[in-house]
């Protein structure tokens, strides 16, 4: 009775997947294939083994291609970032670099380069698994890409890092295993990244580690879109933080429904 309760429930958000699945896809082998994903990654526990963490590649409108595992994450990356818009931005277009920290397996990446006049990404992944899939997704898609498999911080050095079942859930912790951890502007300095036309934050929580350190690259830095964690952070201190650099504060569902966080520098060009 409780399985019958639960998949009772789903089914409207299921037929809303579905739907997205048809509308966005570029055949019916990958909107089948999709479609068919979500309602297994819903029902995950009797769904074969041998299936869960399995890489599929669909194809999408406009020649794109993602790649993607059996994973709730991941599937709720593609419902976030594709079907959703969640990355849509409340503002001009960027141009130039995007810097993604927190790339996961590169679906904003992709996602922002096709939507916005980026020249170039370099996406910063601390999971090994992440980071590959992130470089096959901006390869697939002829995007000019480097991906850093590290851990973005204030300073260098190595962090540890605790990935999770749920792969986009992977955070900084004690708990985790050694990884590299960079700064922004040892990105820039190695990269010969004269200005960011856009920086996307999504790090569950080490954004309150990044902003409490040095912040000397938000001076070259002319846009960014940031997923808040407030459990796990001052969310008040790091939006003061970046206030001081001279940017404007764009706030949440402030300027569409669900539009995110952003700051937009009052000297950016």
């Amino acid at each position: 009775m409780q399985r019958l309760k639960r998949f009772a429930s789903v089914i409207p958000a299921l037929i809303r997947e579905w739907r997205a699945c048809a509308r966005l896809c570029a055949d019916p082998q990958s909107a089948l294939q999709l479609g068919l994903d979500f309602a297994l990654s819903r029902f995950l526990l009797i769904s074969p083994l041998n299936r869960v963490g399995r890489i599929r590649q669909i194809r999408f409108q406009e020649g794109v291609q993602l790649c993607y595992r059996l994973n709730k994450g991941d599937l709720h990356s593609i419902r976030e970032v594709w079907f959703d818009e969640a990355y849509r931005l409340p503002f001009e277009d960027p141009s130039g670099t995007l810097l993604d920290l927190g790339a996961n397996i590169g679906l904003t990446s992709v996602w922002l380069a096709k939507r916005y006049p980026i020249e170039r990404v370099i996406a910063v992944e601390p999971d090994c698994n992440n980071a590959m899939l992130a470089r096959r997704n901006l390869e697939l898609n002829a995007i000019e890409s480097e991906v850093l498999e590290a851990a973005i911080g204030p300073h260098e050095g190595t962090a540890r890092f605790e990935s999770s079942k749920i792969s986009n859930l992977g955070r900084l912790s004690e708990k985790g295993v050694p990884v590299a951890m960079i700064t922004v502007d040892m990105i820039l300095e190695k990269s010969e990244c004269p200005r960011l036309g856009l920086v996307k934050i999504d790090i569950e929580g080490g954004e309150q580690q990044l902003f409490d350190g040095p912040l000397d690259w938000l001076d070259r830095t002319n846009a960014i879109i940031i997923e808040f964690h407030p459990p796990l952070v001052d969310y008040s201190r790091i939006i003061k933080a970046i206030e001081s650099r001279d940017f404007t504060y764009i706030r949440s569902n402030s300027v569409f429904r669900n539009n995110m966080d952003c700051f937009k520098s009052t000297e950016g060009s």
